[in-house]
């Protein structure tokens, strides 16, 4: 992994099919970007991962980068952070490994599953997120706002 003292040497580009790009040293790995907690500081603390998942550099604030690499991720937080919001909640089920949601957003209604052990995260100010295994994040701007079926088929997943 990249530490800071190195990041100012790493230069990100992107290829002509969309993916990302890191060349440190004489590497060069496709990566994806991945924002870590907490997300109420969306240029700070990006993990720029491998195909497998392995972090491969860790940006601690945007502005360590150059113009350019820094434009670039950037762009990919922005598209990142496309957020489904969660308006009702029809059913949630539990089946073997996974927890299948049935949900209208404001996009419309929306099937997904997570895995069991991956709960939705109480944010302090009421804000639920969940992540799918697709890596879609829905988000629940105060869950006690929600009707009152939609808080009974959430209540055992959040105190």
């Amino acid at each position: 992994m990249l530490t800071k003292t190195k990041i100012e040497t790493l230069k990100l580009w992107r290829q002509s099919n969309g993916i990302l790009c890191l060349k440190y040293g004489e590497r060069e790995v496709e990566v994806f970007l991945k924002q870590c907690f907490p997300w109420s500081n969306p240029g700070e603390f990006l993990s720029l991962r491998d195909k497998d998942d392995n972090e491969v550099c860790l940006i601690e604030n945007l502005n360590d980068l150059d113009q350019e690499s820094r434009l670039l991720i950037e762009e990919e937080l922005a598209f990142s952070q496309f957020v489904l919001h969660i308006e009702k909640i029809e059913k949630i089920d539990e089946d073997v490994e996974l927890r299948s949601f049935r949900v209208h957003t404001s996009q419309g209604l929306r099937v997904f599953q997570t895995k069991l052990e991956d709960w939705p995260v109480p944010l302090a100010n009421g804000t639920i997120l969940i992540e799918d295994l697709a890596g879609d994040l829905f988000r629940i701007d105060n869950w006690k706002n929600l009707d009152s079926h939609s808080q009974k088929e959430l209540s055992p997943y959040v105190s």
